[in-house]
């Protein structure tokens, strides 16, 4: 069968574009200028003889052309990158390509990642670290371990453990302003993650406390950051249960409700780490078993002691 097809490349950019909702962005995972990827999205358009995109100043809006266009093109992909996967020799050099909280990164996988390589031979891992999604795609990289309440539009994800938070502060910040009650805690400033602004406010509601807080609220993008901040008395903080555990046992924390407190909240409220894997890679056979392998780690004792919950039930899933 002889196939009309536009020039491929047309269809990586119009799909990069559709995923992104932005040109800028999709210029950016593409290594291209703007203005290249507007001209290849005009030479698509010219080729199909069908308007794909609505433009403004300000905007560009897809045609309901170019969304029905957008999942035969998407799963097209797929299905050429599966193609390449399947004709790959067994003896070629695998490679993983992964984004990873700095959290993540330094409590869990780094100390473990040896027993992933040391099972698949011939594998170079490559890792970037950091906590903004727009960093990962700009990238171009194919998964990444992100910190969220949940999985961003595009990405098939795999949650891994909750990131169970526990209310503490130094023996100094509380002999100097004693935390008896839950209303006490509004005469403090707080430390908590920049990227969820929202769990202070739902710490506060758990403990019932209904007036809102007046004092300062400083909000740190890492959570070394925010560790150092509560050690250094800045204010009690919203803190990762594994440090707050070693915290407390060595004396320089105090977790005035205790450390389960904030099992309590609902599950949507309750952050976590999840695998986000782009859709056109997730039937890689090297990214379907380092899931396989991240969800039996994920469930080991050493993990389920500090984290709130293992999902072993993600297996025949992944």
């Amino acid at each position: 069968m002889r196939y009309r097809l536009p020039p491929l490349n047309t269809l990586r950019i119009f799909e990069a574009v559709m995923r992104h909702g932005s040109i800028r962005q999709a210029a950016g995972e593409l290594c291209l200028t703007p203005q290249a990827v507007s001209l290849q999205l005009k030479q698509l358009e010219s080729h199909l003889d069908q308007q794909l995109f609505q433009r403004s100043a300000r905007s560009l809006t897809p045609t309901d052309a170019a969304q029905q266009f957008y999942k035969h093109v998407r799963d097209g992909l797929d299905r050429f990158a599966e193609g390449v996967d399947a004709i790959q020799p067994a003896t070629a050099k695998q490679q993983l390509y992964l984004y990873v909280s700095p959290y993540f990164a330094t409590e869990f996988l780094v100390p473990r990642l040896g027993r992933f390589t040391s099972s698949v031979p011939d594998i170079d891992v490559r890792m970037a670290i950091g906590v903004e999604l727009d960093e990962f795609n700009n990238k171009g990289l194919e998964a990444a371990i992100h910190w969220s309440y949940g999985a961003p539009p595009d990405f098939v994800e795999t949650p891994l453990i909750d990131d169970l938070k526990v209310l503490v502060a130094t023996p100094g910040l509380l002999e100097r302003l004693p935390v008896e009650q839950p209303e006490d805690l509004l005469k403090h400033s707080v430390v908590v993650p920049l990227v969820a602004n929202s769990l202070w406010e739902d710490t506060l509601k758990l403990l019932g406390v209904t007036q809102r807080p007046s004092q300062p609220i400083m909000m740190l993008h890492t959570h070394a950051a925010m560790m150092e901040a509560v050690l250094a008395g800045l204010g009690v903080g919203l803190i990762s249960y594994a440090d707050a555990v070693r915290g407390v046992d060595a004396g320089r924390l105090v977790a005035p409700f205790g450390l389960d407190l904030l099992k309590q909240l609902p599950a949507g409220h309750i952050p976590r780490f999840s695998l986000l894997v782009r859709p056109d890679r997730r039937h890689s056979p090297i990214l379907m078993q380092f899931t396989r392998w991240l969800l039996e780690e994920v469930c080991t004792e050493s993990v389920v002691g500090y984290a709130s919950k293992c999902r072993p039930d993600q297996y025949a899933d992944a």
